[in-house]
């Protein structure tokens, strides 16, 4: 069965507004907690043992989440607009989404 190009096109553009406003809702939680609340007692900060860099300092840390967050907000913002005005191409904010889950990973 093949799908049309506007079925392709609402599949593509429902998954990255799940995904993106998943990861904003995890991120934008995350510098909520730490930034926010400064509830800080269950995180490794210091640097010590095998943590990504931004875990040297609970400041660091609520930074580095605000701006992922941020970045996945807008990304969310981009694709709830672009499925009624189909003016960005959905496979380009997939591999966007893609780039940017694989940034966080690896850092």
């Amino acid at each position: 069965m093949v799908l049309e190009k506007n079925t392709s096109h609402k599949i593509l553009g429902g998954f990255n507004i799940v995904v993106n406003g998943i990861f904003s809702l995890l991120c934008l939680s995350e510098f909520y907690k730490v930034g926010i609340l400064q509830e800080t007692k269950n995180y490794p900060f210091g640097g010590e043992g095998p943590v990504p860099f931004y875990y040297k300092t609970a400041d660091l840390y609520s930074n580095v989440t605000l701006v992922y967050g941020s970045i996945f907000t807008i990304l969310l913002i981009i694709g709830i607009w672009n499925i009624k005005n189909n003016k960005v191409n959905e496979k380009i904010l997939f591999c966007i989404t893609c780039a940017l889950i694989l940034i966080q990973v690896l850092q």
